[in-house]
């Protein structure tokens, strides 16, 4: 009897076993469907107070640390008193940080998208396009 009693219990157990995974499967699709919800729900209503903008990640630079690239632009164009191109900055600033002229294109990459993030700021100028622009310290200008 003891035999029979345990086989009924295991066989009862297998099958709520099974249920169990039955309803996690649902509830993962459940939340899948929520996720698919609220996202569409975001694109459409970014006003919602229920919505959370997306955090924004800092990538780290393997030539300048947080924040040190716009103080080294600033302070090659204060230095240099005139416009200056992309490249001339680049120049400085890699001469100033000891950096290898491997470096020159990536440098020049994240300066010439610093130098538009300062003008937006209003702290430089821009004159010209494209690879004729040359950039200045607004003080300078005036």
């Amino acid at each position: 009897m003891t035999d029979h009693a345990i086989a009924a219990l295991r066989a009862k157990r297998v099958e709520v076993a099974e249920q169990t995974r039955e309803a996690e499967k649902k509830v993962t699709r459940l939340r899948a469907a929520l996720a698919n919800l609220d996202a569409a729900i975001a694109i459409l209503t970014p006003d919602h107070p229920d919505h959370i903008p997306p955090q924004r990640r800092y990538r780290s630079d393997p030539y300048f640390r947080r924040h040190e690239l716009s103080g080294l632009v600033r302070e090659a164009l204060r230095d240099a008193r005139k416009p200056l191109a992309a490249g001339e900055i680049a120049a400085t600033v890699m001469a100033a940080k000891g950096l290898p002229d491997a470096a020159h294109l990536p440098v020049t990459k994240a300066i010439v998208a610093r130098l538009g993030e300062l003008v937006r700021r209003g702290e430089l100028a821009k004159t010209g396009k494209m690879r004729d622009a040359r950039w200045a310290v607004l003080s300078d200008i005036n």
